[in-house]
């Protein structure tokens, strides 16, 4: 039986990059790092040989991680994923004053495929923003925020 939610993982070419990046650019915090290999990690991946580099992120403590896993073997291909390509995944934010992020993210390197879109209610307020970026990696990352 399912009990929580607990991390989400993404693969990541260069681990210390990728780190620095949702530490600095997102303001996320370092956790565990661990690098992996042998009999567990081989059956969990079922990849004979497998050897990771992982780091787990959080923002505060607030429950959910970010996993970011590098794999030394077997190596990673190239990626690529669309967001509209079956298995495409991504990891969403809630933040405030989603407008000055975006100019300040865009100012630290952080790729969005468009600026803030505005959903509007009935009576005609806006009543969420939302847009799309890509990590280093072009894993994809939606940030949101709720009137």
């Amino acid at each position: 039986m399912l009990k929580s939610f607990y991390h989400t993982g993404f693969v990541v070419k260069d681990l210390e990059t990728s780190a620095r990046f949702y530490s600095e650019v997102l303001g996320m915090q370092m956790g565990d790092r661990i690098e992996r290999q042998g009999e567990f990690v081989e059956q969990v991946l079922a990849f004979p040989g497998a050897h990771i580099d992982r780091a787990f992120l959080d923002k505060k403590g607030e429950g959910h991680k970010l996993e970011l896993v590098q794999y030394f073997s077997p190596a990673s291909g190239p990626g690529g994923v669309e967001r509209n390509d079956l298995g495409a995944a991504h990891l969403a934010f809630f933040v405030d004053d989603l407008d000055r992020f975006y100019t300040e993210t865009s100012q630290k390197g952080l790729r969005y495929n468009n600026p803030p879109a505005a959903q509007y209610d009935g009576n005609g307020n806006v009543s969420m923003k939302a847009c799309y970026a890509q990590d280093p990696d072009g894993n994809w990352l939606e940030f949101v925020e709720i009137f």
